[in-house]
Formats: C-alpha cells, structure tokens, sequence
C-alpha cells in the first residue's frame, strides 16, 4: 500500500511556450494503482459496515522507520498542495475525522499537520456542546466553520456527535436517527453542491487496543489529566458504541461523500493512511498554482540591473 514507483503515463499537451512545470504541481505522490488499492481497502463503498469485520490492523505492514520517512514525505508534499489550494483560492476541502475515545484523530492530525503552514490549514475541535448550542439545531454549531475559497479545514469530532450521542445516551427513536441521518447528508449534499470536497476518515480502534491506551494514559501523571467520566463510560461499553457507528456510518456513505475506515490500533500505520489518503484526494482536485499579478509580471523591476561604473 505504501509503493510508490509505478507511476501513471500523463499525457501532455502544449500550449504557447508556457512553462508547464511551473503552472501545475509536479507528478503524484499517490499514483492511481496505489489510490485504487486504497480505495479497496478502506473506503466503505457500498459495503456493510461492520466494524468488527473491518481491520484494526494489519501484519504486513513497512517498517516503523519507514512508515516515519513516508508519512514526513507526505506531509512535505501536503504543505504544497494545501498551500496551491490557497494561493489557487477556488477550492475548499473539509476532512471529517472521527472514532472512537483514543483512537487517535489528535496524534494523527498532529502527524500530518507537521509540515504543513498555519494560513493552508486550520482544525476546529468539537466538545460537548454549550448550553447555546443545544438550544439550536445540531448543524448550527458546525456550519460557521466549514471552509471558504481557497481553504482547507479539519474537524476533530464534528456534527456526528450529534447523532452518534443521542443514540448512546438517549435511547431515540428509530424515526429521529433517521430524521438526523437525513439532515447530515442533506448539509453534506449542500457543501459539496458549493463547491467543498468532503473527506471522512474513520478511525477504526480494538476494543483492547482502546483498553490499552486508556490504562497507559492513567499510568501516566502528564496524560491523566485528559481522562473523563464520558471516555471511561467509552471503554465500558464498546460494542454500543461500535454499533451506534455502525449504524451511521452506512447510512451516510454517500458517493458525494464517502466514508473512509482507517485500521487505527497502529500509530504510525494510521498516520500514514490518513497522510496518504489526504494527499491522493488533493493530486485529484486538479490543483494549479495561478498566474501572477499582471501589474507584477510586467514591470521593470525582473530586468537584469545594468552594470554601472564610476564613484
């Protein structure tokens, strides 16, 4: 999944004497036989959703030396994209990260985001929601921060709360998660109509993977600190909360935005598919840098100053 040498003939067409090089991003680091091999293996695509028939791992995996040295390549190469995305100012991508507690949507962001410059990317992370929140309609805190021309955002947790909580913890009704399953597909069907890519990764975490994690995270006094009653409640009851996503997530695999479902119990292996999948989606949107100021190209100033002599 992380081989990188066959890549795809391009065909070229000349235009003037312009300098193709120059106006479109180089060849793609995630050339189409390894993107079609990561569709087959992650993307949901039509396919149930069972999460326990979904990997949480894999055996044959690189090195972790290597998946390091990929994962910082890729991310290299997501600085540029996201900054043609901008500088470019047509586009907007929105990547929706979501699994459950300790699967990893923070470190996996922090992993991919290394590299990347402040202005190309912003997070936004949801908590539970205020008291202002919850007097409005579920999508009402979300909205103000989807992305605009030109920008890219990620969301840490986003509406899915909405629908994913209410079902654990309110026991509805079959006709209300439909009603909300509904409502997230129209919002999502609204945003890609205007122009947003929607990206959605789910991070796929073991029950005994998340058990580990939250042991080690109470055995350490600087990581404690992060553990609440709602994450313990979490790791109590996991196959709730693995069918409550069950649920959801197939129902909102749509082919204007599918879902993507990540083996998280690996670290490095989870950022290096997330990495992967984010820069395969971005060398697909047809990204170019633009022409510069008109006033700019024409001036005086890019002539080669004359030699003068004299005191």
């Amino acid at each position: 999944m992380t081989k990188t040498d066959n890549k795809p003939e391009t065909k070229v067409t000349k235009r003037k004497e312009t300098k193709r090089s120059e106006k479109v991003l180089p060849e793609a680091l995630v050339p189409e036989s390894q993107w079609e091999i990561l569709g087959q293996a992650c993307m949901v695509n039509g396919k149930a959703v069972r999460l326990r028939q979904w990997p949480t791992r894999y055996g044959d995996m690189p090195s972790n030396e290597d998946m390091h040295e990929r994962v910082d390549q890729l991310s290299k190469r997501l600085n540029q994209l996201l900054t043609c995305l901008y500088a470019q100012g047509q586009h907007k991508l929105l990547v929706i990260l979501q699994g459950m507690d300790t699967a990893g949507k923070d470190g996996a962001a922090r992993a991919i985001m290394g590299s990347v410059h402040p202005m190309a990317l912003r997070m936004v992370s949801f908590k539970e929601p205020s008291e202002q929140e919850n007097s409005h309609d579920f999508l009402w805190r979300v909205h103000p921060h989807v992305p605009g021309a030109g920008q890219s955002v990620i969301f840490n947790r986003s509406h899915y709360d909405g629908i994913i909580m209410p079902i654990i913890q309110d026991n509805v009704s079959a006709v209300w998660i439909e009603e909300r399953i509904r409502q997230a597909n129209d919002f999502e069907r609204l945003l890609v109509e205007s122009g947003t890519t929607v990206l959605k990764i789910f991070l796929n975490i073991s029950r005994e993977e998340q058990h580990q994690r939250m042991v080690d995270r109470w055995e350490a006094p600087d990581k404690r600190w992060k553990l609440t009653e709602k994450d313990l409640h979490c790791g109590e009851n996991y196959s709730m909360y693995a069918n409550a996503y069950e649920q959801v997530l197939e129902k909102t695999c749509t082919k204007q935005a599918p879902w993507w479902i990540i083996p998280a119990d690996h670290k490095g292996f989870r950022n290096m598919l997330v990495a992967e999948i984010l820069v395969g989606t971005l060398e697909r949107m047809g990204l170019a840098w633009p022409e510069p100021d008109p006033a700019v190209a024409k001036s005086e100033f890019w002539k080669k100053p004359s030699t003068t002599t004299g005191t």
